[in-house]
């Protein structure tokens, strides 16, 4: 193991580390890391959930919906029937038939209603750490989670230094490119922008993937009226019931970094390497609590 990483120092945290190696794509070298977690168990909604909105109908709000289902309309099928409303029901539910999720989302379907059409396994969450706020600056770690086989599996591509920031980019370019749903915090603003940002400044081609949950967006809807904040500390306490030890604040992420860079003091990367690693954890079990709430709204 090149970096020197042991399963102690990863204990308590969910985690238990397999390889700490080398890794090398035709941009260059970094370093990879890689983790195997806890499994998190999420059940994505069934279409239901959409064949039973009828304010994705053009005109229908909460009022006309609430009138609809009291005169004995409890789904699009039903509703096909409808004088009024028959034809655009029929439209709707085709769009549905036919998982056309970029024309569903345009109806005003929401992210996780739009999940029926995937399955968890397919999901990728990603996680970056900069050395900025804005794609000026390099990248210099990308993590994603995936789940199969009955466990979670972290794999996060390391620069070693600002020379390798291209190995990495094309890391994350081949797992964007492979992935049919992909899942972030906030990435919609900053995570992908800021990817394709350094691509675009590598010279180096991306690939959008199929869906993007931003569960930063979800969780917003559901939760900005009862929370103090939606920053991802705050949800794991209050809706994870978990609190990070010993966790190094975003905010020092970029200064250790170069700290680790200039001098090469592991313990500075180590700690910038579990708090990627808990962010990408954190995020599936906030999937796993929205998908649940959804379910019972």
């Amino acid at each position: 193991m090149q970096g020197g990483l042991t399963d102690s120092q990863w204990y308590g945290q969910e985690f238990r580390l397999l390889r700490d190696e080398e890794f090398r794509n035709e941009q260059g070298c970094c370093r990879m890391v890689e983790l195997q977690t806890e499994r998190v168990q999420f059940r994505f909604p069934g279409r239901e959930t959409l064949e039973s909105d009828f304010k994705l109908l053009y005109g229908v709000g909460d009022a006309l919906a609430s009138k609809l289902y009291a005169e004995g309309y409890q789904s699009l099928h039903d509703l096909t029937m409808h004088s009024r409303w028959g034809r655009a029901a029929r439209d709707l539910l085709h769009q549905i038939d036919q998982g056309n999720v970029e024309r569903l989302a345009a109806y005003g379907a929401s992210d996780l209603q739009l999940l029926s059409f995937f399955q968890p396994e397919r999901v990728l969450f990603i996680d970056i750490e900069t050395t900025g706020l804005y794609n000026i600056n390099p990248a210099f770690l990308v993590g994603v989670l995936q789940f199969w086989n009955g466990g979670g599996r972290i794999r996060q591509f390391l620069a070693r230094d600002y020379s390798e920031e291209k190995a990495i980019l094309q890391a994350a370019s081949t797992h964007l490119g492979q992935a049919a749903l992909i899942a972030s915090y906030n990435g919609k603003s900053f995570d992908l922008p800021y990817l394709k940002g350094r691509m675009r400044f590598h010279q180096l081609t991306g690939t959008d993937a199929m869906f993007h949950i931003d569960l930063l967006r979800s969780t917003r809807r559901s939760y900005k009226h009862t929370l103090p904040n939606c920053r991802l500390l705050t949800i794991e306490k209050f809706l994870l019931a978990t609190e990070r030890l010993d966790d190094l604040p975003g905010s020092m992420v970029a200064d250790y970094y170069h700290r680790f860079v200039e001098t090469g003091d592991q313990a500075c990367i180590q700690a910038i390497l579990k708090h990627n690693a808990i962010d990408l954890l954190s995020m599936a079990k906030l999937l796993g609590v929205l998908v649940a709430n959804h379910d019972k709204s």
